[in-house]
């Protein structure tokens, strides 16, 4: 699917701006409704997923819990799923390491159902990547198409700028070919020094044309959300998408959500 052709975009340059993790703080949550865009993704088995409300919103899929806390445990009994805590493992290498395929489709579908009880999902991606082993990658797709959602898929080199297992790259290229669905070039600064955030949102003026997807984590600063290891960044994020020079450059863009994207998806 040519996603720009079929949005009537073709040579231009077109943005979906997404907020990760929601559902993860009410810090989190609360960001997303001060910024004002539309689109993000829930975590189902977070704390506050049930506060989140919105119009283009996606199931943020889980199969890791990284920190200390808060952690997430899985909605179906897998044990393949869990550590000896009970918690998701902490890493994708733990995940595809030792995760079944059977097990893992139970639990996204657990969590997608969960997500369509407390809002209309549009799209679906994945935490830390953790589905990109070929065969949960399969079972991704299928269930996108099941659902009647659209699955978040990055572009061969940001896969491969993203450090991903050789033999996992060669092993979605089939995939990714005959998937019925668009790939997107990711923006995602999550990886920078926080002091240079403001400066990347910045220089996306210089961007060619496409079809691009900014993942941001903004987060406001309040106690709750300082309790997060990572939340300078998650702050940084905020501050620099309220910066009156940062949403001048994002005004460039033509705004693309999911639910366009499912809308051209279905008619074509």
């Amino acid at each position: 699917m040519n996603a720009l052709r079929a949005l009537g975009l073709e040579g231009r340059r077109a943005l979906i701006l997404h907020h990760d993790d929601l559902g993860l703080t009410h810090a989190q949550n609360q960001a997303y409704l001060t910024l004002g865009w539309p689109t993000g993704s829930v975590i189902l088995p977070a704390a506050w997923a049930s506060g989140v409300r919105g119009e283009d919103l996606g199931v943020h899929l889980v199969l890791t819990s990284e920190w200390e806390a808060p952690r997430y445990r899985p909605l179906t009994p897998g044990k393949s799923l869990r550590d000896e805590a009970g918690f998701f493992p902490k890493s994708p290498e733990e995940v595809w390491k030792k995760a079944r395929a059977e097990e893992v489709e139970a639990e996204l579908r657990a969590q997608i159902e969960a997500a369509f009880r407390l809002f209309s999902p549009t799209h679906l991606d994945s935490h830390q990547g953790s589905l990109l082993r070929p065969d949960l990658a399969e079972i991704y797709l299928r269930l996108a198409e099941a659902y009647g959602l659209m699955p978040l898929l990055p572009a061969r080199e940001d896969l491969e700028a993203l450090g991903f297992p050789r033999d996992f790259l060669e092993g979605l290229a089939p995939l990714l070919e005959r998937a019925p669905f668009p790939t997107l070039r990711l923006l995602d600064p999550y990886a920078l020094p926080p002091k240079e955030r403001l400066g990347f949102y910045l220089g996306l003026s210089h961007l060619p044309p496409g079809l691009y997807q900014l993942i941001h984590h903004s987060a406001l600063p309040t106690p709750e959300g300082r309790a997060l290891p990572d939340w300078e960044t998650r702050e940084a994020d905020y501050f620099a998408l309220s910066h009156p020079e940062v949403r001048r450059v994002l005004a460039e863009f033509y705004p693309v959500t999911w639910k366009d994207l499912r809308e051209a998806w279905r008619k074509g």
